[in-house]
């Protein structure tokens, strides 16, 4: 941190004069006997001399350096996020005389230029295009081809879900059976970005934490068991692909789908049967082979809308694995069976004096003493030539037995999912990355990644073990360039040679020439370099503000906004009461209402989104509370009115208007005074109404105005509503003269 660059920090802004005057402002009341406050008193000077004491030791206050930010930002629960990999989605196309399916496994590495990007799951490019895309809504086929090709929002259900809608994909040729169609959706808003991906399963890690089991290790103490955690599904919402395999018949498909059923954006793949029909169907004349979606039960809390359909289409991240290629001396006999080409080995190795490998051992099983890597590509050695290994490891030195030792591999930054291995006398020793070396032991086999996540540092010897002199250092991980991989659209434009490609696609220049294109349609996105000291303590401050825990009636209703995978367009919180006993007060019980998106016009949540957020904050409420999560009630209201108009104006024109101006009024999610709902539980006033509709253009006076609940008389007062309710606009009799 450059001091001549950055403000330093003013953890206290007194001076010499004011340590001084402060001083000379209590000695009357320290001591009252001191009378003689001049400059001459040796009193006085020795003050003087001890503010100026005090002022150095502020001076220094004020310059904190970073590794000691680090640590103040990590007793808070808080570090410096490393840098993260850029993220794209890559469209692939075959050439026109290319009949057969090409499979791209996960791992498959692309060229922007210097930078490579690696697949993140295995994608199928199909020798067709996707061709229609059709939205079957309440049994209506709309086709929404060509919203699809300018790019334009789809809503893939309509605009008001209801199980039994369908979103159709029509492809231009035969799909090659046996085969997957890869697809990826692009779902708008930030509900389905990435950013609400990674908090759905930060949540699913925490409740999995919290749960976790123990198990009891070698010294037989307790050490919880963790898993990665998996995204879950969604909490209400069924969805089923299918394939129409002949007139009329619709067979379900295989799906491994990453969009919790079209409300992420994501990928999903489409296992295919022995046979595709080309069909017309729907409202697309020519004939395809079409796929569909359709919603089977359940409820979306708000229609899923998708800005980009692609098929043959995958996501790539900008991170590459570590990897090299080591001699086999010759004469070395491996033993055990080596894996085939990309599968992951367990290993014993080690080196001679040359960095060759003179001991190659593959362990069928067993977790200790070995090695685990990627085996790329493996030639035996003979008696006199010396054989070849190429693994997803490298290897970066040689253990010094110095303390502090640091190990750089080369240009590139380490995300921190990675392992580093220590092959040492009797086998190979995994060593633990952790935040800091403080709590680790003189014995510890514990590692530091640099804040800049370009080199890795081991312990002291005191804190945190040293690496043997002359033993190997190996690590097994992923580099990324950070913010310089979000490069440009249309970028990630050709495969990678070389042996990492070679040992999953065979010969990568006889595959690429049967491409006819390769490329992401928009820019790469989501790459970041460390994160700078002083945003990670803005950020602190800002999650610090924010509520973790449901104290308030207030906490309660943000949390419920907040709530993972779900979408809570509004939420209300009223203490000391139960919905089942709204008249009566209920100490210790909170009703939180929530209100979804839909259905259209009178929004109510689904049982799963009930059980979402009431799992969500439950988690976070205070002893001695409960909370309730319900819906709301509806009260259903029209009105009656006589209007006079405007002279010249059309009498259907200004009738449509009020009535709409009426319905936007009442709405649950943009009525209400203030256009932000209805507020709950308040009365509607008939000069309110009045109001409304005297506002609307071409309306001159309101004659009468009635309003009307369903099972009472029109009545001229206002409308009382219950403390959980809303209103919804019901039917209104406008007569205009």
């Amino acid at each position: 941190m450059s001091g001549a660059l950055l403000p330093l920090p003013d953890l206290d802004d007194r001076r010499w004069t004011d340590l001084v005057d402060e001083g000379r402002s209590l000695i009357p009341i320290v001591a009252p006997a001191w009378t003689d406050h001049n400059i001459h008193d040796p009193g006085v000077t020795l003050m003087e001399m001890l503010a100026w004491i005090a002022e150095t030791d502020i001076y220094r206050a004020d310059r904190i350096p970073e590794n000691h930010l680090r640590a103040f930002l990590a007793l808070a629960g808080f570090t410096c996020r490393f840098p993260a990999p850029a993220r794209a989605v890559v469209g692939f196309a075959l050439k026109a005389t290319e009949a057969q399916a090409v499979r791209l496994p996960q791992g498959t590495l692309l060229d922007a230029g210097s930078l490579h990007f690696r697949l993140a799951a295995d994608a199928w490019v199909q020798p067709c295009n996707l061709a229609g895309v059709q939205v079957q809504s309440s049994g209506r086929f709309r086709d929404a081809t060509a919203e699809w090709q300018r790019g334009a929002p789809i809503a893939l259900f309509g605009s008001d879900p209801k199980p039994g809608d369908a979103c159709y994909l029509g492809f231009s040729a035969q799909l090659e059976p046996g085969t997957s169609v890869s697809l990826h959706f692009g779902i708008a808003g930030a509900a389905a970005q990435p950013v609400a991906r990674q908090r759905l399963l930060d949540e699913e890690a925490s409740r999995a934490a919290a749960c976790t089991a123990t198990v009891q290790d070698a010294c037989g103490s307790s050490s919880p068991v963790a898993a990665d955690p998996v995204l879950p599904a969604h909490h209400s919402v069924v969805v089923v692909w299918e394939v129409l395999t002949a007139p009329g018949v619709w067979q379900p498909l295989e799906a491994l789908d990453d969009t919790r059923s079209l409300t992420l954006s994501g990928a999903v793949s489409l296992g295919l049967p022995a046979a595709v029909s080309k069909q017309q169907t729907g409202a697309i004349s020519r004939p395809l082979a079409t796929l569909r979606v359709r919603f089977v039960s359940g409820a979306f809390d708000a229609a899923p809308v998708a800005d980009a359909i692609l098929a043959n289409a995958a996501e790539v991240v900008q991170s590459v694995p570590l990897w090299e290629t080591r001699s086999v001396a010759p004469g070395v006999v491996a033993s055990g069976t080596p894996p085939a080409p990309t599968d992951v080995a367990r290993l014993r190795v080690e080196f001679d004096g040359q960095g060759q490998l003179s001991r190659v051992e593959f362990v069928p099983d067993g977790d200790d003493g070995i090695l685990l890597s990627r085996v790329l590509d493996w030639q035996p050695a003979q008696a006199a030539t010396a054989g070849r290994l190429s693994l997803e490891a490298r290897r970066l030195g040689t253990g010094t037995g110095a303390p502090n030792q640091r190990l750089s591999p080369p240009a590139g930054a380490l995300l921190p999912d990675l392992a580093v291995y220590t092959v040492e006398a009797g086998g190979v020793r995994r060593w633990t990355r952790r935040d800091s070396l403080r709590a680790s032991g003189p014995a510890d086999p514990d590692f530091i990644l640099e804040p800049n996540a370009r080199a890795i540092r081991f312990g002291d010897g005191q804190n945190g073990r040293t690496p043997p002199p002359h033993a190997a250092i190996l690590c097994v991980g992923q580099q990324t360039a950070g913010s310089a991989g979000n490069v440009a659209a249309d970028a990630i434009a050709t495969l990678t040679p070389g042996i990492p490609n070679d040992s999953r696609l065979g010969d990568v220049a006889t595959l690429a020439n049967r491409f006819a294109r390769i490329g992401n349609r928009k820019p790469a996105a989501d790459g970041t370099d460390e994160e700078p000291v002083a945003h990670a303590e803005g950020r602190l401050a800002l999650t610090l503000q924010r509520p973790s825990r449901a104290v308030t009636l207030h906490d309660c209703e943000t949390l419920a906004l907040e709530t993972p995978g779900t979408r809570v367009m509004r939420a209300a919180a009223f203490g000391n009461l139960h919905p089942a006993f709204p008249c009566y007060r209920a100490p210790g019980f909170i009703t939180l209402i929530v209100v979804p998106a839909l259905p259209a016009g009178r929004p109510v949540p689904s049982p799963g989104l009930l059980r979402a957020v009431s799992a969500y904050v439950g988690r976070r409420h205070i002893i001695g509370t409960r909370i309730e999560v319900v819906g709301p009630s509806y009260v259903e209201l029209g009105v009656q009115a006589k209007v006079g108009m405007v002279r010249g104006q059309s009498r259907f024109a200004v009738a449509n208007a009020i009535t709409d101006a009426v319905q936007r009024f009442l709405d649950p999610l943009l009525g209400g005074p203030d256009g932000n709902g209805w507020p709950l539980g308040r009365d509607v006033y008939v000069s309110e109404i009045l109001a409304t509709i005297a506002r609307v253009p071409g309306v001159h006076h309101v004659t009468s105005l009635e309003l009307l609940v369903p099972g009472q008389a029109p009545q001229c007062n206002n409308v009382c509503l219950g403390p959980l309710a809303l209103t919804v606009s019901g039917v209104h009799q406008i007569e205009v003269s």
